[in-house]
């Protein structure tokens, strides 16, 4: 069985090295994939970091990489792109095409027209709340929703990644094949030294954006510093919205929270795994998400987790079990939550713990690529 996997993926031979959570899940995909010696794997792959086509071989997987668009490339729909995403599924002639995110990928597969094609949906659209951007975002935004709209309405099948984005999506995808998958965890995290927590280390990892909560997160440690003066939180990601950031930044030094506050920038997986061996609460206070990549890799590691009521967080977290959920925007509310871990290490291991068995039963690469292996040969068949 040949496929081809549409969707970002380290363009050279570092898996290790991974840019944002989707490229995080097809990595772990394609990895769980391998195992079955009867899939002929192809991925297929853009990238803004070369200016030809390339290809290499890989722990057996095939990835053909092809230049992105930078310039104009929302408005034209990424049409070179997908053009040249098409030359290498031409070349490739597969039996079955998987393609990620409801965007450019999809429209290349759909320009094909391949019968025996899915598409993984990922994030939901967040244009319902447009006060998170500037004005060039919620232009970039517009053009994305309406690649959305066309791949939600040439598409059969469907993968959601979330008993939320199912509901979510129910009304457009009424009518078509929609198959739940749970975003597959690298093994990495499910092998933490769980003594190797430091008391009072927060983390989070994430987009440094709006969206993600981060100034209610700031807000709360500064209501926690009065009463827990060592705490400190690691804030690990990507900076997507530069005004913000610097508001950030503003906020910590008006309130004295220098000492408390670090932003380690973008980390590897490597790097990912150290701060959450060394963390002793992981707070996620987002205002929008579905199946958030962060939080899983956090249960996975045993993690005590304060985090928000939106999207599909609920359907992860139990409250009160493995994990604690405030309302969002609520730094009183994920204070209150923090300082109840700090004060009880027990009660940190004992959710931690209890984190960890939720996604080692349900989230492990060799447990959700069984499932995908399955939905791929129903198709087939």
């Amino acid at each position: 069985m040949k496929i081809a996997i549409l969707g970002p993926y380290p363009e050279n031979s570092d898996s290790k090295n991974i840019s944002g959570g989707v490229q995080a899940v097809v990595v772990n995909m394609v990895e769980g994939l391998s195992r079955f010696k009867d899939l002929d794997i192809h991925v297929v792959t853009s990238s803004h970091l070369i200016s030809k086509d390339t290809h290499f071989t890989y722990n057996g997987i095939n990835v053909h990489t092809v230049p992105a668009e930078d310039h104009l490339g929302n408005v034209r729909f990424y049409s070179k792109t997908r053009k040249a995403i098409n030359k290498k599924l031409d070349e490739i002639k597969p039996d079955l095409v998987h393609a990620h995110m409801l965007g450019y990928y999809t429209l290349a597969a759909l320009d094909k027209g391949h019968k025996r094609m899915v598409v993984s949906t990922h994030g939901l659209s967040d244009s319902s709340q447009p006060r998170f951007y500037d004005l060039k975002a919620r232009i970039r935004m517009c053009f994305q929703v309406c690649m959305s709209i066309r791949c939600m309405k040439k598409t059969e099948n469907f993968i959601v990644n979330s008993p939320f984005a199912k509901k979510y999506l129910s009304r457009q995808l009424k009518h078509k094949n929609v198959y739940e998958l749970n975003n597959p965890i690298s093994e990495t995290f499910f092998n933490m030294d769980r003594d190797s927590e430091e008391e009072g280390r927060l983390l989070f990892v994430g987009n440094i954006s709006r969206a993600k909560g981060l100034m209610a997160l700031l807000r709360a440690m500064n209501i926690l510093k009065q009463s827990f003066g060592g705490m400190t939180l690691r804030i690990a990601g990507q900076i997507r919205e530069d005004r913000f950031y610097h508001q950030l930044l503003g906020f910590i030094k008006e309130n004295g929270l220098d000492g408390h506050v670090q932003f380690k920038g973008s980390l590897n997986e490597e790097g990912l795994k150290e701060e959450y061996g060394k963390a002793s609460i992981f707070v996620f206070p987002s205002q929008q998400d579905v199946a958030p990549l962060a939080l899983l890799q956090a249960m996975a590691s045993s993690k005590a987790i304060v985090t928000t009521r939106v999207g599909g967080i609920p359907y992860i977290i139990d409250n009160g079990v493995n994990g604690f959920l405030v309302e969002k925007q609520d730094p009183r509310g994920l204070a209150d939550k923090i300082a109840l871990f700090m004060k009880d290490p027990a009660l940190r291991k004992r959710f931690g713990l209890n984190a960890h068995k939720k996604v080692f039963e349900n989230y492990r690469i060799d447990e959700v690529s069984r499932r995908l292996y399955k939905i791929y040969n129903g198709m087939l068949s």
